[in-house]
């Protein structure tokens, strides 16, 4: 696609011109018309310093041509999805760049069911972003702040909520900060002061050092969020950190059975496949990101799924990543089980994966990538080698039984392909 990557929208903010965003928003008034969506619009943001600008930039032209704008402020995304849901918004809009640094930021749409829109929406997207260049008439509309709706989200957590295990939450300087603290007010909250330029600096999922030396300090349980919440890895008391392949395994200890099937993507580690196997689950691969997984559950009725770095969706409880609502639910399952991460690990086994990535600057595209994958695959390991969908840089993985294996034939995969 020519606008749309992994997770909606995403660029350096300097590529967020007030022409590029215009035409953005001529393409949501067309969306609104052609599919007779009435005219209200809900919009949020991770309070990133660039956020305002790109809020009130599309807004001057949805106001000005009937589409009413319901402003949630600064929030999460799942807390956006949430209230998008509950208050039957046709069309929201999260501005947030998720785990990027400050100076990138990204717009992604959700539906009325709170989900994120179909790659057939994002198609005709970019279909009428390029070709809108003028909108009929002046039917002007009021911005709207909507922020007290946050408190239904709010009030759904703590009704989940069934325990008060000690814990460390850290917000990375995002947007679930302020409902952090309410929903956990008797929990340390860290990194969570937002200013506009500090979201994941040195914190949350990205970054887990600050958690870990608080975790050992406090020996306690951490959980980090992403710039926009619906991201989770988990730090235990020793300090060690617990993927999102790891947490999946939890969740489907109580809430899958034999028969049922689980999503995961082409990173989800073997280990994890070979486990949910062995219990009669069917596991299932798709391309990486949530929005790919949460399609991939809808079509084989399955109820959990998710990524290693930490988007995981139980579809009970919601139809999106949420870190906040997971952590809730692996407090409750500790609570309930009266068992620590460890013990509820220990019968599972991970191969080792070794992780890069190198810029696109820095990248031969000459090279025979297949031929790469080919050769390193019929020596027993798992090679990916891609583009990513958020940031101008080429992802490498290799998983083998052996780490010493694993890291060589990085090394050797990264001079290969470097220029």
């Amino acid at each position: 696609m020519k606008y749309f990557g992994t997770d909606g929208i995403r660029k350096n903010t300097h590529a967020f011109t007030k022409k590029f965003l215009e035409k953005l928003a001529r393409g949501i008034v067309a969306f609104f018309e052609r599919h007779k969506l009435g005219r209200t619009i809900l919009i949020g943001n991770d309070g990133r310093i660039s956020s305002d600008y790109i809020l009130t930039t599309i807004s001057s032209v949805l106001l000005s041509n009937g589409i009413e704008v319901h402003n949630l402020g600064i929030c999460s995304s799942p807390s956006l999805a949430y209230v998008c849901s509950r208050f039957h918004y046709p069309l929201a809009m999260m501005i947030s760049a998720s785990h990027n640094p400050f100076d990138y930021n990204g717009i992604k749409f959700f539906n009325s069911a709170g989900e994120k829109i179909s790659e057939d929406d994002e198609c005709e997207f970019e279909y009428l972003f390029d070709r809108i260049k003028n909108l009929g008439g002046h039917e002007y509309r009021k911005l709207k702040n909507v922020s007290n709706l946050i408190k239904y989200y709010i009030s759904h957590l703590k009704e989940l909520k069934k325990t008060e295990i000690p814990c460390i939450i850290d917000c990375a300087f995002g947007g679930a900060s302020e409902i952090a603290k309410s929903v956990f007010s008797e929990t340390k909250i860290i990194n969570s002061r937002p200013n506009g330029i500090n979201i994941n600096q040195m914190s949350g999922c990205t970054n887990i050092e600050i958690l870990r030396t608080e975790c050992i300090k406090n020996k306690t349980i951490g959980f980090a969020l992403d710039g926009d919440g619906d991201r989770l890895l988990v730090v235990d008391e020793s300090g060690e950190e617990i993927s999102g392949d790891k947490l999946i395994y939890i969740f489907s200890k109580y809430f899958l059975s034999r028969g049922d099937k689980c999503v995961g993507t082409i990173y989800s580690n073997r280990g994890l496949e070979e486990k949910l196997n062995s219990r009669g689950i069917d596991f299932i691969r798709t391309q990486v990101g949530d929005k790919n997984v949460y399609i991939s559950m809808k079509k084989h009725h399955a109820i959990l799924g998710g990524e290693n770095s930490g988007h995981i969706i139980i579809k009970p409880y919601t139809n999106t990543g949420d870190g906040l609502l997971n952590s809730i639910i692996l407090l409750n399952i500790l609570s309930s089980t009266g068992r620590t991460f460890n013990e509820l690990l220990l019968d599972y086994k991970e191969y080792y994966q070794e992780h890069a990535s190198i810029s696109l600057d820095e990248f031969n595209d000459k090279i025979n990538l297949d031929k790469i994958i080919k050769k390193y695959s019929n020596e027993g390991e798992n090679i990916i080698i891609r583009k990513s969908g958020t940031e101008p840089i080429i992802r490498i993985m290799v998983e083998s039984e052996v780490q010493e294996k694993s890291k060589k034939t990085l090394k050797n995969i990264i001079n290969l392909i470097k220029i």
